[in-house]
Formats: C-alpha cells, structure tokens, sequence
C-alpha cells in the first residue's frame, strides 16, 4: 500500500577499438542530434520511487530514555520509517529533518563526489568515498540545509502526483512519460548552483556506481560503514539512528539493483565522447530494459518479471516491488541487529543479495528482449557488440562495427524509444 510521503516542512580520448566520433560529423547527423539529445544521461529508479521505497517499510526501534540520555529504553517497537527522522539539518533557525525514505532518494543522484566508490582499490577505500559522498548530504554545513530545502520543493510535485495516480490505482509511469528532460536536469542544476560538491548533471555524468556490479559494491561498502557504526562506541539510540541515515543513503544502491535498466547496462563501459555520446548509447539501453523489464531470478525461488524506472508502482512490476521492499528490509533489520547484539555479519553473508536478481539472470540469452549492447569476449570496450538491427528488439544479432553517434540518431529518428516503448 501507498504510504504518504510527508514533508513537513518543506572523455576518454578515441583509442577504443569500435568508432567513438569522427572529428567532424557529416551534416545528416549533426542535423539529426541538436545538443539537447547529447546530453542526456540515466539516473535510477526516480526521486519519488526511491523515497516510497524507504519510508514504507517500519524500522525496528528503542526510545532513549530521556531526552538528555541516549541509552535506550529497553521496549522494542516498530515505527513507520516515513515517521522518524533521522538526520536534522540545521543552520540556526533554518532545519530540515529528512526521514530514510528521503535519505535513500536524494543518495548518489543529488548527492556524491567525483570518485566513484566503486572505483576503490580496497573495502577500506570503498568505504571512505561512500561517507565522503554521504557526508555531501548529512555533515556539510556549508550547504545544508538550504541545498537540501530547494531540492525537497522541487521534487515534490512528481511526488505528490505518484502518488495521486497510485491511489487512483493507475500506472504512476503515465505521469512520467513526458520526462522532466533537459528542463529538469537544468532546473536542478540551477537550483543547487554555488554547492561546494558536484551538481546534479556532473553525478549523472559518472554514475555506473548505480549499474550492476558497481551497485553490489557501493551497498557493499555504504552497509559495511553503516554496520561498523551501529557495533562500535556506546550502545545508544543516537547511534542506531545515525546508523540508520548511513544504511538509507546505502539502499538506494540496492534499490537500483531491481530497476531492469540497471543490471545488464554496461554503463562503466559506455561513457565518454564528444558531447557524452557514448553516455548516451547507455541511457538509449536502459531506458528500454526499463521499460520492457527483463525476467530475473534471485539465488534461490522462482523467477519474476522485473522492470525499472518509472515503473516501480505500475500493476506489471508488483512481483518486483515486493522483491525490492523485502531486500531492503532485511537491509534494515542487519542494522538493527548488529546495534542490539553488537555483532555484524560477513559482507558474504548479507541477507539482501540472496533477494537480489543474479547478474546471470539478466544476461540469460533466454531474455525475449536482446541487449542493445553486450559485452564481448575480453569486457572491453573494443569488443563491445550492438544489437544488430535497432527496430527488432527480439533478434539475438549484433556487430562489434557500430558508431556511437549514429546508433543515437537512430534511436530518435526511429521514434522507437518514444512513450510508450513497445516490443
């Protein structure tokens, strides 16, 4: 069920194998892509998906004892995540509470730096770049709360407009088939001008942190840190909620992990070029993997039709959103746990991957929907094969001799990747 999302306040260079960009482009195709088609790049599931996700599900919690002692009451309750606040922003009067389901949206999509966690060299370095990109968000006085204020009022609308749909029992994804485009990209953009960290077009630029491997890695790393606090220093409920806001910004990495876009996009492959064309080639392969959903399978159990952004709430997509809500409340739970027993499981052990779609699963050559792009025998991407005709989406046929620039053109000239995109 809907639960209401309350706000109380308010380039590479060209020396890859396949053809990236001629200096100069032929006239046709200059034609065919104005700039605003060059720099579009994917986000995860959207900012209003994101923030159902963490604010229904109900947190296990203790009440401290006093208002001057943190040590907790001892009475186990659970408490609708949307009703407990967990991080408070504050710049003298001016504070923004922000719950985990706010926490989770606005992760990695408005808030990171310029190094990617899953670019670490080691889980000690994975887990450095995750708090510095958390802390953007929960310790940067400089920006707070006001950067996070402007982006809660922008973004309310497609929540409150999700949300309307689901309670009228329609398809959420027909609001969204419009897009918010480059209008939206630079009304955020402008929005949040003057941060100290990157805006939210530069994060998009660089965002495989959200695809695949690179999700399972930056949870990874974000569920480590957040478990390394909730069993460390005094047993208090400060902690567990400081614990909690970590594992929150965490999650939306999970969460990305049951978007259909999200788990064969070779996105770390697919960036770079002139104007980001080769970028993208990797949103043309999400948005479709999205919108047509992908069949996947977790280690264990039955496999279920999973799609993407935009489609979190729409009626097809119910098996997934089931799938996703459990991932992320076992999530939780391990945070609660490891705060009361004091103890931490094995990264191996994380109960969340064993709901997780297998990376296998998605790229089964059984999938009716065949890859825009696959990846060739040595992962580079010099082998990297596109799908061999654009307007088929059911034939397993591809060609390692393809032009990023071309394939972009033809996906707009075709009027293939228009609402609603269709098999």
């Amino acid at each position: 069920m809907w639960v209401k999302m309350r706000r109380d306040s308010l380039v590479r260079s060209g020396t890859m194998g396949v053809n990236l960009l001629p200096v100069r482009l032929p006239s046709l195709i200059r034609r065919s892509l104005p700039l605003y088609m060059l720099i579009q790049f994917t986000a995860g599931f959207e900012y209003a998906e994101h923030r159902f996700l963490g604010d229904q599900m109900n947190l296990k919690y203790q009440h401290p004892k006093s208002a001057t002692d943190q040590t907790p009451d001892g009475k186990v309750v659970d408490v609708v995540a949307s009703d407990l606040p967990l991080l408070k922003l504050s710049k003298g009067p001016d504070v923004l509470e922000l719950t985990y389901g706010e926490i989770s949206a606005l992760a990695g999509d408005f808030y990171g730096t310029l190094n990617p966690i899953s670019d670490a060299k080691s889980d000690e370095d994975a887990r450095t770049r995750f708090l510095a990109a958390y802390n953007t968000l929960a310790d940067n006085p400089a920006d707070q709360p006001h950067d996070g204020q402007v982006l809660i009022k922008h973004l309310q609308d497609e929540v409150d407009q999700v949300e309307a749909l689901h309670k009228e029992k329609k398809d959420p994804s027909t609001w969204y088939k419009d897009g918010t485009g480059l209008a939206g990209m630079n009304a955020i953009d402008k929005l949040i001008q003057g941060r100290h960290f990157p805006i939210y077009s530069e994060l998009l630029k660089i965002n495989w942190d959200h695809f695949g491997d690179n999700a399972r890695a930056a949870y990874r790393a974000g569920h480590s840190a957040a478990l390394q606090l909730a069993t460390t220093g005094e047993k208090t409920v400060d902690r567990l909620v400081k614990a909690y806001s970590i594992n929150a910004f965490a999650d939306h990495f999970l969460q990305d992990l049951f978007s259909a876009g999200h788990l064969r996009t070779p996105r770390r492959l697919l960036h770079g070029g002139l104007k980001n064309v080769v970028d993208v080639c990797a949103n043309k392969m999400h948005d479709e993997d999205c919108a047509l959903g992908l069949s996947v399978s977790a280690p264990k159990g039955n496999p279920w039709q999973a799609y993407g952004d935009k489609r979190l709430l729409d009626k097809c997509n119910e098996e997934n959103l089931l799938k996703c809500q459990a991932a992320i409340v076992e999530s939780s739970r391990e945070i609660y746990d490891a705060w009361d027993t004091r103890h931490a499981p094995e990264p191996a052990a994380y109960k969340a991957f064993d709901i997780v779609p297998t990376k296998a699963s998605a790229l089964s050559e059984q999938q009716t929907l065949a890859p825009l792009f696959k990846l060739g025998p040595s992962g580079e991407y010099k082998d990297l094969q596109r799908r061999l005709e654009l307007k088929d989406r059911k034939v397993w046929k591809f060609k390692t001799n393809w032009w990023p620039v071309t394939t972009v053109a033809e996906t707009y000239t075709s009027g293939l990747w228009k609402y609603p995109i269709t098999m």
